[in-house]
């Protein structure tokens, strides 16, 4: 599995993949910072986090459309299939190098909360409860877009379903707003990504959101695996 994490990791780092997305990433949080500090009001420090949410849906599908569909296209997929390592390794590293490459960015916000730190004393229960809470959200979403990539050669196709993906998971907070009918505001508020990720953003460790992302991140993992492991033996 290292040696997954490394190829995988220097690959991002070979490529503009890797760059685009964490700059990309810097520069959106860092405007939100700004705001936040002009403000003036460590109350508004979530507010990074909580308006980075599209944000980090638009740019996950960047981070995750090389994983699998690279290795079709460079027909390399079945020299890694076939090698001595695990379907369950291959999976879990490529997909821990991209959460790496995610949670690096996440982490690189503690930096604000340092400068803030010289006008304002920072929320840091708030602050922890956000970071968790982009970190499991992160994953899930890395999880259903490496499923994506499984399924196809085509890195663009894969960004583009994946992109699908979270246009869905956005347009599914606008729901709520247009119908009143309990049961599909139930449905969508329990389904919603961004709904789900709300408490977090007011320092709430709510856990049957954490169990959900957790739970999403494992089942598409399996089915990553479950995938590969059809095409080794097909």
């Amino acid at each position: 599995m290292k040696a997954i994490i490394k190829k995988e990791l220097s690959g991002y780092f070979r490529s503009p993949v890797g760059y685009v997305f964490c700059g990309v990433y810097i520069f959106f949080s860092a405007m939100y910072f700004n705001a936040v500090l002009s403000g003036g009001s460590s109350s508004d420090y979530p507010e990074i986090y909580y308006g980075m949410l599209n944000i980090i849906l638009i740019l996950l599908p960047v981070l995750t459309m090389r994983l699998f569909s690279e290795e079709r296209k460079n027909k390399t997929d079945q020299v890694l299939l076939t090698s001595p390592v695990s379907i369950f390794s291959i999976v879990m590293g490529k997909f821990l190098s991209a959460f790496m490459v995610y949670g690096g960015c996440i982490l690189f916000t503690l930096l604000y909360a340092l400068v803030f730190s010289y006008f304002a004393t920072p929320p840091w229960a708030l602050i922890a409860g956000n970071m968790v809470g982009a970190a499991v959200f992160g994953a899930a979403f890395i999880s259903v877009g490496m499923f994506i990539s499984s399924l196809t050669e085509s890195q663009i196709i894969s960004a583009i379903c994946t992109f699908a993906v979270a246009t869905i998971f956005i347009i599914l907070d606008v729901i709520p707003m247009i119908t009143t009918n309990p049961l599909i505001v139930s449905v969508v508020q329990w389904v919603s990504f961004v709904g789900r990720y709300t408490p977090f953003t007011i320092g709430l460790l709510d856990f049957s959101s954490l169990i959900f992302f957790l739970s999403v991140t494992a089942t598409f993992i399996f089915t990553t695996i479950s995938v590969l492991e059809r095409r080794r033996w097909s």
